[in-house]
């Protein structure tokens, strides 16, 4: 079985169950289905698995959070679209599904099961304790967003991860996750499940407003619009009223903090001073951010392209990534089971 702890326990069967004392290292990451990938999904998390998805191979998990997607939107072509679409730009922007295993969380076998008897080894009190549902989930009301933290437990705790990387805003999540871990191994009287470290990758990417680019709030920047859709959606980033002779502040102004993402250091040093001295206006600051965006996505742009203009091909990374997946949850659900004499 790929990636297996480096001790398994034989119990009679076929089956192999993962060894509660030893733990090999796995890096668990996961994105929301979106059917605009942006900035904000590459800078962070997403440049972090493909840098380091050499270290460990066989123990890297990138999965597509569509379960966790229905605690804010519903609609079933919207749903399959944006699925596919995340998993091409995952693709498309670096993610080897040789080195780390791609999957859409909802196609994985024993995933809910697991998150059900997590819940029931959760005390009540932590999912009630500053919740953070997603923004939209807010006029939800639905039960589902107060049980996330859970299933994000379930997607860690079930693969046996040993690190998770997460966005700044999922730090608090990351906490009731590892809490979660060592409520399930108190109950079951084991140290089955590792209590995973937690990796913070990325500041927040500013949207046209200023505020943390997020679709939901639709201050989002697809990266891999058309130039000229790409220069309208940056003539909406707000900016002060100063003129182009003045000096401006390059810490405060969204388009210098876009631009130093993407642009290399001698261009942002030169940016830099022009916005210091007063040597550029707003507009011309705009049409080189869009310029420079356009340019460090343009092959990425290209196989982006390719792969949505083949979505079997993705179904087939998606459907072997679930399939691997899934005989993993199913090991270390099998164990659960027997801790809790749900096996006969």
């Amino acid at each position: 079985m790929r990636g297996l702890p480096l001790e398994t326990a034989s119990t009679g069967a076929d089956l192999q169950y993962p060894s509660e004392l030893r733990y090999e290292p796995r890096v668990i990451s996961g994105f929301r289905p979106a059917q605009e990938p942006h900035l904000g999904l590459h800078f962070g998390v997403l440049q972090h698995i493909v840098s380091e998805q050499n270290r460990h191979p066989g123990g890297n998990y990138c999965l597509i959070a569509d379960w966790h997607a229905t605690t804010m939107w519903f609609g079933r072509a919207n749903m399959q679209e944006a699925t596919l679409t995340t998993a091409a730009a995952l693709l498309a922007l670096g993610v080897n599904p040789y080195k780390t295993l791609l999957f859409a969380q909802s196609h994985v076998t024993g995933l809910g099961d697991m998150a059900w008897l997590l819940s029931c080894m959760t005390p009540e009190s932590l999912l009630l304790r500053n919740p953070v549902p997603p923004s939209s989930a807010l006029n939800k009301n639905n039960i589902g967003a107060i049980l996330y933290p859970v299933l994000m437990a379930a997607d860690v705790l079930s693969l046996r991860g040993t690190k998770i990387v997460i966005p700044r805003h999922q730090i608090l999540n990351s906490r009731k996750v590892r809490q979660i871990g060592r409520a399930a191994n108190r109950m079951l009287e084991s140290q089955l499940f590792p209590i995973p470290t937690v990796v913070v990758r990325g500041d927040a990417v500013p949207g046209v407003d200023g505020a943390n680019m997020d679709a939901e709030r639709q201050n989002h920047i697809p990266m891999f619009l058309n130039p000229r859709e790409l220069r309208q959606r940056i003539q909406l980033i707000q900016t002060d009223l100063r003129g182009i002779k003045e000096p401006k502040n390059p810490e405060t102004c969204t388009v210098f903090r876009l631009y130093s993402l993407i642009a290399s250091p001698e261009r942002v040093k030169e940016m830099r001073e022009r916005y210091l001295t007063g040597n550029v206006g707003y507009e011309v600051a705009k049409a080189e951010l869009a310029t420079a965006i356009a340019e460090y996505y343009s092959e990425a742009r290209e196989r982006f392209e390719d792969r949505k203009n083949r979505p079997d091909d993705l179904r087939d990374v998606l459907r072997k990534g679930a399939q691997v997946v899934s005989k993993e949850v199913r090991a270390t659900l099998a164990l659960v089971r027997e801790k809790l004499g749900l096996a006969l």
